[in-house]
């Protein structure tokens, strides 16, 4: 067994990152995804733009989503951080934090309905994406 790996977090220079951790795109590229992928980002990033919910349906129900945080994941899905406001998982869970894979929604659509971020405390944390394209 591999004996854990220890890591020293301090800053090293002031152009060093403390860590190494999920990449900012300079500017949002879609291009490498599939077409299906693409259109249900391009909609999550128009919510985005306006903070509105978006909704779509996942496995067998239909979610309710702030989005917080469009990106890839290391081997290049594309992911969705956000509040689930309606909706239940396959789990049982109903409301809060969720990553979602793009490829696996349907129905993706703008609800076009404000939400002001900073009701969900949204803690900059955004599991499994490797790569952010954006972020609120």
């Amino acid at each position: 067994m591999d004996e854990p790996v220890e890591r020293d977090w301090t800053k090293k220079s002031t152009d060093e990152p403390i860590w190494e951790g999920p990449r900012a795109a300079e500017d949002v590229d879609l291009s490498g995804l599939s077409v299906d992928s693409r259109e249900k980002a391009s909609t999550i990033l128009e919510a985005m733009e306006g903070t509105q919910f978006v909704i779509f349906l996942y496995g067998e129900s239909d979610r309710v989503v702030a989005p917080f945080a469009l990106g890839v994941s290391s081997k290049g899905n594309p992911l969705l951080r956000g509040y689930q406001v309606e909706g239940l998982s396959l789990s049982g869970k109903g409301p809060g934090w969720r990553v979602f894979q793009i490829e696996k929604m349907e129905r993706v659509e703008n609800f076009e309905e404000p939400f002001y971020p900073d009701e969900f405390e949204f803690d900059g944390i955004y599991p499994w994406i490797y790569k952010v394209l954006k972020m609120l």
